[in-house]
């Protein structure tokens, strides 16, 4: 898949992941990817982290980010995932951005990998006030939709707090794609991060009966976000919408 190369990740970029349908899934796939090319890196959230998605053996928690420095330095090729407390025994808080900017100049040439915000494991959400969290020293936002959304009822089958769609479209056709990016855009990334921040569109799930959706979603999707791609991580493809 070689999400490196597709995504252009050097060894000093703070990754945030943010949208819904594989957000989870292509922070582990970068994860490996990272480790496998012998570039050091951490996994991390502005959010919270499902514990069970994680392996308790790369699982490092503390309130104090100079002891998660200091554990870190003692083994920096060790896939880490990094948090500040467990909450409820099920979920991982992580640090602010204070914090996550004294991990990435202590440890620097390091990758971070962020998950931004949660979708209570739907393909896509609508988003409150507060959300997503997205780091000041992020240099790559990658938002995910899944594929499976396109043309489908807007209601919380699919979409997490659907209530909070703002137009008055019942299905998620092409009007409601569009003005969903749009606002997004619009609303939660023009106002903090210039053009020196890479904006990704990534439409997974782009398998089997899905492929078209994508590649329609992809038409509209590559209009609003510099950087759009469709694919499945799932069977572990990747395809650039410019091409």
């Amino acid at each position: 898949m070689n999400l490196i190369d597709t995504f252009q990740i050097t060894e000093t970029e703070v990754i945030t992941i943010t949208g819904g349908g594989g957000k989870t899934s292509l922070m582990f796939a970068l994860g490996r990817e990272l480790t496998a090319a012998g570039k050091a890196h951490v996994i991390t959230t502005t959010a919270k982290i499902c514990v069970a998605d994680v392996n308790p053996a790369q699982l490092l928690i503390d309130p104090d980010i100079d002891t998660i420095i200091a554990e870190i330095k003692k083994d920096p090729a060790k896939e880490w995932i990094i948090g500040r407390e467990e909450v409820a025994q099920q979920k991982i808080a992580g640090f602010d951005d204070a914090d996550l900017y004294k991990l990435h100049q202590a440890l620097s040439p390091l990758v971070i990998i962020n998950e931004g915000d949660g979708s209570n494991r739907r393909p896509y959400k609508f988003y409150a006030d507060y959300e997503p969290a997205i780091p000041t020293l992020t240099t790559k936002i990658i938002h995910v939709m899944g594929a499976e959304t396109f043309k489908r009822p807007i209601d919380e089958t699919l979409f997490h707090r659907s209530q909070l769609f703002d137009g008055e479209e019942l299905f998620f056709d092409e009007t409601a794609l569009k003005r969903t990016l749009a606002t997004f855009s619009r609303t939660k990334l023009d106002p903090h991060f210039g053009p020196a921040v890479d904006r990704i569109l990534l439409i997974n799930k782009a398998d089997g009966e899905h492929l078209e959706n994508a590649r329609q979603m992809a038409k509209i999707g590559k209009m609003i976000f510099p950087h759009c791609f469709i694919g499945s991580l799932k069977e572990g493809w990747i395809k650039d919408c410019r091409c």
